[in-house]
């Protein structure tokens, strides 16, 4: 799958400490397929390589999906 092959390759590119935030909006899915991504990236997180958190950004709009991910 070509979107999970992209995330992978940008969290891997990130240095440890750094974050990305990513959206529903930037993958160009809908939220209902954002929450897929999330479960993986939620499975992913526990081998320890990154942490993940809910994006709490005042410029998106209310009720867009974000999740920000930070590397270790």
């Amino acid at each position: 799958m070509d979107i999970l092959d992209r995330i992978s390759r940008t969290i891997e590119a990130l240095p440890a400490g750094g974050q990305w935030t990513v959206t529903a909006q930037e993958l160009w899915m809908s939220r209902s397929d954002f929450q897929s991504i999330s479960a993986f990236l939620t499975l992913e997180a526990r081998k320890g390589h990154f942490s993940l958190a809910a994006a709490d950004e005042p410029s998106m709009r209310l009720g867009s999906t974000a999740l920000l991910v930070t590397k270790h």
